[in-house]
């Protein structure tokens, strides 16, 4: 995965941009991410719901999030991106 050492990694690095957003008034942002976090199943298909959702936030709400939690977004769909498309 792009800068995750391991799927764990990534998973908490997902949890913790989750709630930094819900405790820091973006609880739409936090609900979209989550939405999409919970169609990972392991195949494809699931990392590219998630993917979109990802996406859906960069495009609505993220130029409202602090630098680092764009930093943190963004490197969260290099990551969802590299699994869907193997890249």
């Amino acid at each position: 995965m792009a800068s995750f050492r391991s799927n764990e990694e990534f998973f908490q690095a997902v949890r913790d941009l989750m709630a930094k957003l819900e405790a820091g008034g973006h609880p739409q942002a936090a609900a979209e991410l989550r939405e999409g976090f919970r169609c990972l199943n392991g195949l494809t298909d699931g990392w590219a719901l998630f993917l979109e959702s990802i996406e859906r936030v960069q495009a609505t709400e993220s130029k409202r999030f602090a630098p680092d939690d764009r930093k943190a977004l963004e490197a969260i769909r290099a990551a969802a991106h590299a699994a869907v498309y193997r890249r």
